[in-house]
């Protein structure tokens, strides 16, 4: 595990180190990015009390597959909210979880997959996590688990109940 109070962006952070060799299972973390980023290269504002991780991977896997992946990873974040916390969510394709608030859904989580490989195999594979927990989104189209819950959540809880719920598949 790669661990900082505050990087650029551990899905950059993750990259250099596959690109380096980084062993499968590698997991990059951060309290607070300043640069983190969505797909389309779109800033994701990363503030303290997220959580913000990237997990490198070198699946025996086909790239074709690759597609599937986002929303895989997706549904299985849904689910590691719904057992930490009781959240029910919803998945917009191919890489947001939006959370209801009220009477309206709000995003509450990210998704970044980026992979090096060629046309039969992968190199590596980086999933990107951003997960709104307790901090306050600027958005308001955004939520949290703290605004959600009303409580206050260890960062950890919530990276072991998705990592757990990623190994399962």
């Amino acid at each position: 595990m790669v661990y900082a109070e505050e990087m650029e962006s551990t899905q950059n952070t993750a990259k250099a180190l596959a690109e380096k060799g980084a062993e499968h299972g590698t997991l990059v973390w951060a309290r607070k990015q300043k640069s983190g980023r969505g797909r389309m290269e779109r800033n994701w504002e990363s503030p303290e009390g997220g959580l913000y991780f990237s997990l490198i991977l070198r699946p025996k896997i086909s790239p074709l597959v690759l597609a599937s992946l986002s929303l895989k990873t997706a549904q299985e974040v849904s689910k590691a909210l719904l057992k930490a916390a009781s959240l029910k969510t919803k998945i917009k394709p191919p890489n947001d979880i939006y959370a209801k608030e009220g009477k309206i859904w709000k995003k509450i989580s990210g998704i970044l997959i980026e992979a090096a490989g060629n046309e039969t195999s992968l190199f590596w594979l980086i999933i990107g996590i951003g997960i709104n927990v307790n901090n306050q989104p600027r958005l308001e189209s955004a939520t949290s688990l703290k605004i959600l819950t009303g409580k206050e959540w260890e960062l950890e809880e919530i990276l072991t109940q998705v990592l757990q719920e990623m190994q399962k598949s």
